[in-house]
């Protein structure tokens, strides 16, 4: 499934899973430094924990339906090529 068809919730899942997974394969070993970019403070993994924070701080709901189609101006009726 493409990004334009998904909900909310289905890009907020697929970016705990990624951020997740990230923590995961960038955990320090035990010399204290990340396995993939043999770092002692990996950028990646505090990017992914920022990442897992901020979506479990930040209260996710759907927007107002009303604000999103807001009402039509009223319809004038148009006189071109009639004589009057």
């Amino acid at each position: 499934m493409t990004a334009p068809f998904l909900t909310l919730a289905q890009i907020l899942n697929r970016l705990t899973l990624t951020a997740r997974w990230t923590v995961r394969d960038h955990q320090p070993g035990p010399d204290g430094r990340c396995p993939l970019c043999r770092v002692p403070d990996c950028a990646v993994a505090a990017a992914a924990r920022d990442v897992l924070t901020t979506i479990k701080q930040t209260h996710w709901s759907p927007p107002n339906p009303d604000a999103l189609s807001p009402t039509p101006p009223p319809r004038r009726s148009c006189s071109f090529g009639r004589d009057e």
